[in-house]
């Protein structure tokens, strides 16, 4: 086999997925192992950079010899617990964030898999030892947006699309449900009970926590602000529930409609792939990726985190209209191909409402995750792959560490800041 003996290697080759996981994961894809023979195989770091903030990446390319003594190459991805950084591996276990995930497309997704309806997120293949297999999206020519390139009109409406597919899957189930059951009513955490899990948003977690005092020594640092004690000392009396606020949003019980939402819906988690026009590149598809987030709860929530995370401000706002009837009307559409009537279950009217009320929730969430996604890739592997730095920034001070960065970068201060102070604009004064 062409895996080396190191963990990690010079060309970033690692050696803990065995021969026997690579037969396991080919029994398990599509392709069975039974129509050719294992030639040889290599796991490779998925990139020098860091993809996500809490896992560890790798590509896996298996190549096999067929009947007709043709070879083949099959491509996979996988996810695992991180062997790099022991903060990151600490902070999976603290929250059961892999066992949820694995738990979601190993469970979850199968039941919200509904035939007819066009995929919303990676194929899974395999679960190993601390560690989860999807199809390799890259091989079927899904890929990043540079993260610093917010979306335009093309790329939200995609991805909204994509979102009202994974909405209706979550409804369309539950419906099929009620009818199966002979039930009034039905809702997926009646058997499902750790999707109303709140994962690192809690008022108790350290993460959470540091989030929160990072954003108000931002504005206190920052912000037009700054010099008025008096204002200063009105945002600060207001920061705690404001915050609490956002949180209380995602509990149930709710009036407003819930679906499992994904909650976590930043660049580096969809995926799009292009049709190629002339000299021109439009999106013609979508999917999501890393549901370790996903919980069960109004799903205004996840399009707020959506549009706040990914959009310039003014262009969300002055498009904001048409973004919600597009989501809108393609949710109908999808209920309505499955015998749903979105009048039924989700009037224009309460969702326009529910919208406007998780503003709070897009904001607050988008401020939590801001600060580390909005550095370049050299910066964030640099800082964040020690294992100290990881613990100290994102459970102890995140508060000294943003101000830093913003005394230093001009850019990512006027990013944090147009996102802090809508928070101030909105719900302080």
């Amino acid at each position: 086999m062409e895996c080396t003996n190191d963990d990690q290697t010079k060309n970033g080759e690692v050696e803990h997925i065995t021969e026997e996981d690579v037969k396991l994961i080919l029994a398990n894809s599509s392709y069975s192992n039974n129509e050719g023979v294992l030639r040889t195989y290599q796991v490779r770091y998925a990139s020098d950079k860091m993809l996500g903030f809490l896992a560890d990446y790798y590509k896996l390319k298996v190549v096999v010899t067929e009947k007709n003594d043709d070879k083949k190459v099959l491509s996979f991805f996988i996810k695992a617990v991180s062997r790099t950084n022991a903060s990151k591996a600490q902070m999976v276990k603290e929250l059961n964030l892999f066992e949820k995930e694995l738990h979601f497309y190993s469970i979850i997704k199968k039941e919200l898999d509904i035939p007819g309806l066009k995929p919303w997120s990676a194929k899974f293949i395999s679960a190993l030892n601390d560690a989860i297999v999807f199809q390799d999206l890259n091989a079927l020519e899904y890929k990043l947006r540079d993260k610093f390139e917010r979306f335009d009109m093309a790329h939200t409406i995609q991805a909204l699309r994509t979102l009202a597919r994974f909405h209706a899957s979550s409804i369309i189930f539950e419906e099929n449900r009620k009818i199966m059951l002979g039930k009034p009513s039905y809702i997926i955490t009646d058997e499902y009970q750790h999707l109303s899990n709140p994962a690192g948003y809690k008022n108790t977690d350290p993460w959470f926590i540091q989030c929160k005092k990072g954003a108000l020594e931002a504005i206190k640092t920052f912000s037009n602000y700054s010099n008025n004690s008096l204002v200063l000392s009105a945002i600060e009396s207001r920061w705690d529930e404001i915050w609490s606020s956002a949180l209380q949003l995602c509990d149930l019980p709710s009036n407003d409609r819930n679906v499992i939402c994904h909650r976590d819906l930043w660049n580096n988690n969809i995926l799009f792939r292009y049709n190629k026009d002339g000299n021109t590149q439009e999106p013609d598809d979508c999917v999501f990726v890393d549901f370790q987030a996903a919980r069960y709860q109004p799903l205004a929530g996840d399009i707020m985190f959506l549009l706040y995370c990914n959009l310039e401000p003014k262009f969300r706002e002055e498009n904001l209209t048409d973004f919600l009837n597009s989501y809108y009307q393609e949710l109908g559409m999808i209920l309505c191909d499955f015998g749903i009537s979105i009048d039924n279950l989700l009037h224009k009217e309460d969702f326009l409402a529910s919208i406007e009320k998780h503003r709070l929730w897009g904001l607050i969430a988008c401020a939590c995750l801001i600060p580390a996604f909005w550095l370049n890739d050299d910066l964030t592997t640099s800082i964040f792959s020690d294992s100290s730095n990881f613990d100290e920034i994102l459970t102890k001070d995140k508060a000294t560490f943003m101000i830093n960065m913003m005394q230093a970068h001009e850019d990512y201060k006027n990013n944090l800041m147009a996102v802090f102070e809508e928070i101030v604009e909105r719900y302080c004064l």
